[in-house]
């Protein structure tokens, strides 16, 4: 059987902020804010090291055990981040 995911909204902000501490196995994150939104693994911080989601895309992401594993954030520091969490309890 499959795991259940867990959809949530967050507010991406101008600094990288971690997502919440969700027992995870994958990420998908959908970038509705009105700019660039970049995704970071936070074990593997750094330049070149993000991955960019353009206003409307989306991508899918895994991790190891927790959502908060990865961090967000988006110039424009506004609502519209989209997450399915692939909930593993």
């Amino acid at each position: 059987m499959a795991s259940p995911s867990i959809v949530r909204s967050v507010t991406a902000t101008a600094s990288y902020v971690s997502l919440e501490a969700i027992p995870a196995t994958g990420v998908s994150i959908y970038n509705g804010t009105s700019g660039t939104l970049l995704v970071q693994h936070n074990g593997d911080a750094g330049t070149n090291k993000e991955v960019t989601i353009p206003v409307g895309g989306s991508v899918g992401l895994g991790v190891s055990a927790s959502a908060s594993e990865l961090s967000i954030k988006s110039a424009s520091g506004t609502t519209g981040v989209g997450l399915i969490i692939d909930y593993n309890p």
